[in-house]
């Protein structure tokens, strides 16, 4: 530190900075975009979260449904086109099955989804410490004259 340095090496030094600065400016607009796709990819599996429930909520609906239309069948056993009312039952079975099958699918999407979101953000944790790791070891280089 006793010899100061010349008009050139401060010139090499201001553009090197300015270089450096606008390298990081620019991943901060990436980290930015990046992080906006997750916010949105949120938004959508907190939709699809809210339409799963919205589905539970029917399929109780429709099994209470079934139920009182069980207990009402139960009272029409002695009455004719017994056979008519048991072709609903198991008409109303086979869509409560289907809805059954549809809510897995959506609960393994779901499930999919969530696990994605959960890579996305190690991923750009990992990102950001490797970007703080680097300006950390150009600021230590850049002091030792490397």
């Amino acid at each position: 530190m006793d010899t100061p340095i010349t008009r050139a090496e401060h010139d090499e030094f201001c553009k090197r900075m300015e270089t450096e600065n606008q390298r990081l400016a620019d991943e901060d607009k990436r980290l930015g975009r990046r992080v906006a796709v997750l916010e949105d990819t949120t938004r959508q599996i907190q939709a699809l979260a809210t339409n799963v429930e919205r589905l539970a909520v029917s399929m109780e609906n429709m099994a209470r449904v079934q139920a009182e239309q069980a207990d009402r069948l139960d009272d029409l056993e002695a009455m004719d086109g017994l056979a008519a009312i048991n072709a609903s039952v198991e008409k109303l079975t086979a869509i409560l099955e289907s809805s059954r099958e549809t809510l897995e699918r959506q609960e393994k999407r779901l499930e999919a989804l969530e696990a994605r979101d959960g890579e996305k953000w190690r991923q750009v944790t990992g990102y950001i410490l490797t970007a703080i790791t680097g300006i950390i070891l150009g600021f230590i280089a850049t002091y030792l004259g490397f």
